[in-house]
């Protein structure tokens, strides 16, 4: 077994740039070049559009008893030859008479640098977007680039041209050269990994090699043995939060897991075989060592040393010293070394230590981030560290990590960090369970014959709806609905109110359900119960061109002058743009969301103008049936009830408008329909109903020419009446009867009525008591209701699914 080297220790801190650093690479001089004595050089590529080449000096300690001088970098120069922001550099090694790099950019171009003066020695044109990946073929004297635009291309690196497009990737493509067997590797979105010649021809494809997008690629180098011959290994990193191994047949060799979040970068180390280097958005690099199988030949290996940044850490290199560098979100490069005497001064490595912990445990008190908890101090150090006056610093206390601030005479427990997410299942679903992640798949066994079958539950789904599917997907008899809610509850810890009616058992059904016995569980009297079932499933609005919504809003933020609060910078439309790009995949449900991105989609988005806000509360829609729309609560404090309060203005916006603001209004009220989804966000829809339930109480709204407006404000409305199912919601229910009866009297749209008459059938049949029904039933009279029902509303016919729910309600109102 590898013994792992020693630890790594901050030696350089420095800050040249005026955004972040998105990456860097170490470039070897030209030992004939008068300009530079060093025998290389760091470049680092940032937003503010700048490059920066750092030269090595050595500088004495400065302390007593310390006269070993320790290695600072300098900037030599400051590039400009980029327009936008900096995504990548490499270095060039196939031109002996001149050291030099290459860099991309959002320029759409790659150009070759000089080291020693910066000058443009070559540029490479042709991409129809950002250039975020670099790699040379040494060999051959090529330039391999990867873009935005899906595609990866082939450049003479000595004249500039195009000589081949390598096609079939989906939007960011990174870029790996195999000096031998001569290759290239790129993976992209796509979540698949391509080997082509270096001629541009594809030979193997590896698809689905990752859960989400592929990230950046590097060639590991293995410590040979006699009982393993070395061979080609490629690492893949991704945003699913792992490390992969390949052989260059497409073979898997392992995986590598220990990221909290997106893993933007691996880096295998040139000097010491079997390790790698790794850095992530969880604000962390890590040093990784490898271990081989004898028995399987797979490799697996674990996280030797995690070093914590305050911000995202997007790449990490080697430098020939054996250090290490890396570059942050914080504008900042760091050099790291495992020589304690070239190491910064202790102090300065602990004040480093502690930005980094202060930032995380500020992001994790707002349960924005995820922590390694074994790199925290373990609880019992507390007593020999001290803060300044309202620090926050996160402690480990067994396996959590807990916040904790500084008072002046001691630390106060602010409490557990929540920003870890628990460990999904993946189903790959079916016609009545979407494909995503789930707190529970469980295996249920169901007749004589012992057949199991899955059963996928998410913590915020309704258990009713989950086990309504679930009859109707296995052929069940819907005798057994309670039992397998019951099921469902009792398994998951979920909570639920009992009718004060008592239910009979599906024990006579001949179906079974294990593990469990038979629970009883009343939804509804079975005494009233309708013909047309009462509504158990919310009204949803997923569809839409969420790609015209991102170019509206782009288009809208150009408008804002320059100084304008509401403009977005250079780092949030990238952080928008990414955003974006996982709103418009057809996997958006299993994306994952950064804080950032939430930041500027729900407070920076949130500043904007209702005359430009069309576009907005149509990306906050589709956002509001994300699994991850629960971070908008923590962010708010008030469960999300900031942004119902943004919807509704502009909701009275449109309305109050002399001219017709009908798309606004629609998007607004398909925000809050689908607010009613999740039941995290449904609990701030239900607190507020009345103010919510007012609002929406317009002609504008409910006798809208618009038929879309109409339909969704019934939708909205139909909403509330399942949500209010069991609860105790008097004021808000006998609210819910008078706009219906509103709609009702005048609608003429048959599927608009259908969905209100629903919804007051649905109101009626579900309150927890039976004297809440009794009180419903004076109101529906005192209103006549039945006046807005066929055949006394003589504008709808009184046959079909509409003439036997209003026979329901008539029925009901007797």
């Amino acid at each position: 077994m590898a013994t792992s080297p020693s630890s790594f220790l901050l030696a350089f801190e420095g800050s040249v740039h005026s955004k972040a650093v998105r990456c860097v690479c170490v470039v070897p001089t030209n030992p004939r070049s008068a300009s530079v004595k060093a025998s290389f050089e760091i470049v680092s590529g940032s937003l503010d559009s700048s490059v920066v080449v750092w030269s090595p000096e050595e500088a004495p300690q400065g302390g007593e008893g310390e006269s070993s001088p320790r290695t600072v970098f300098k900037s030599r120069l400051c590039l400009h030859h980029h327009t936008d922001f900096v995504y990548s550099v490499a270095p060039c090694h196939s031109d002996p008479t001149v050291s030099s790099f290459f860099s991309g950019g959002k320029d759409k171009r790659a150009v070759r640098i000089a080291l020693d003066n910066g000058r443009v020695l070559m540029e490479y044109k042709g991409h129809d977007g950002p250039v975020c990946s670099l790699a040379e073929v040494s060999s051959s004297s090529l330039l391999v680039t990867g873009s935005w635009d899906g595609s990866a291309r082939l450049w003479s690196i000595a004249s500039g041209e195009c000589l081949r497009k390598l096609d079939q990737h989906k939007h960011a493509v990174s870029v790996l050269a195999v000096p031998e067997p001569p290759l290239i590797v790129t993976g992209s979105q796509d979540k698949a990994l391509r080997l082509w010649t270096t001629s541009g021809d594809l030979q193997k494809t590896i698809p689905d090699a990752h859960q989400d997008i592929i990230r950046a690629l590097d060639l590991l180098a293995l410590a040979a043995s006699s009982s393993s011959p070395p061979h080609a290994t490629v690492l893949s990193a991704s945003n699913d939060q792992l490390v992969k191994a390949w052989r260059l047949d497409g073979t898997p060799l392992g995986e590598f897991e220990g990221h909290g979040a997106f893993v933007f970068d691996v880096t295998a180390s040139r000097l010491q075989p079997n390790t790698f280097l790794t850095a992530s958005d969880d604000c962390t690099c890590k040093v990784w060592l490898v271990e081989g199988s004898e028995v399987d030949k797979a490799l697996t290996g674990r996280a030797i040393q995690t070093l914590l940044h305050a911000a995202t850490v997007w790449r990490v290199a080697e430098l020939p010293t054996g250090d290490i560098v890396t570059c942050c979100e914080d504008g900042k490069l760091r050099v790291w070394t495992r020589d304690e005497n070239r190491a910064l001064p202790e102090a300065e490595r602990m004040k480093q230590e502690h930005e980094a912990q202060e930032a995380q445990a500020a992001a994790a008190a707002k349960g924005e981030s995820s922590i390694d908890v074994s790199s925290l101090p373990d609880v019992s150090q507390m007593a020999s560290l001290r803060g300044k006056i309202g620090e926050m610093k996160m402690f480990r206390e067994g396996d959590l990590a807990t916040v904790y601030t500084w008072q002046g005479t001691g630390w106060e427990r602010v409490g557990e960090v929540v920003g870890a997410a628990k460990q999904k299942t993946h189903y790959e679903g079916d016609a009545y369970f979407e494909a995503g992640e789930y707190d529970h798949v469980f295996k249920v066994e169901i007749g004589e014959g012992g057949a199991y079958k899955p059963l996928p539950f998410r913590m915020s789904d309704n258990p009713l709806v989950a086990a309504e599917k679930f009859c109707v997907r296995e052929g069940i008899n819907k005798s057994c609905l309670e039992q397998i809610t019951s099921f469902i509850r009792r398994n998951t810890g979920t909570s639920f109110s009992s009718s004060s009616s008592s239910s009979s058992s599906s024990s006579s059904s001949s179906s079974s359900l294990r593990p469990g016995a038979p629970s009883q569980v009343g939804v509804f009297d079975a005494a009233v119960a309708s013909k047309v079932a009462p509504l158990m499933e919310v009204f949803t609005f997923a569809k839409g061109n969420f790609e015209g919504a991102s170019k509206k809003i782009l288009e809208f933020d150009a408008q804002f002058p320059a100084d304008s609060p509401e403009r977005l910078t250079a780092l949030e439309t990238q952080y928008l743009l990414d955003a974006l790009e996982k709103i418009k995949s057809p996997s958006f449900m299993k994306q994952g969301f950064r804080a950032c991105e939430i930041d500027v989609l729900f407070e920076k988005l949130a500043t904007w103008p209702s005359s430009k806000a069309m576009p907005v509360m149509d990306i906050w829609r589709i956002m509001a049936l994300h699994p991850q729309y629960h971070l908008v609560h923590k962010k708010t404090g008030d469960q999300g009830w900031m942004t119902v309060i943004v919807a509704l203005r502009h909701l009275k916006d449109a309305c109050t408008s002399e001219t017709d603001e009908s798309p606004l209004m629609l998007c607004c009220l398909r925000f809050l329909a689908n607010l009613m989804d999740l039941t995290t966000n449904r609990t701030v829809m239900l607190r507020h109903s009345a103010v919510i339930l007012e609002s929406v109480a317009s002609d504008r709204i409910l006798k809208s020419p618009n038929k879309n407006v109409r339909l969704t404000a019934a939708s909205l409305l139909a909403n509330f009446s399942v949500a209010f199912a069991n609860k105790e919601e008097k004021e808000a229910r006998l609210k819910l009867l008078k706009l219906l009866r509103g709609v009702m009297e005048s609608e003429r749209d048959l599927d608009i009525y259908y969905r209100c008459l629903v919804a007051l059938l649905t109101t009626l049949v579900t309150p927890p008591q039976p004297q809440q029904r009794r009180l419903l039933i004076d109101e529906c009279q005192a209103i006549d209701m039945a006046g807005a029902l066929p055949p006394l509303n003589q504008n709808i016919p009184a046959e079909g699914r509409i003439g036997d729910a209003a026979q329901d309600v008539l029925l009901l109102l007797e």
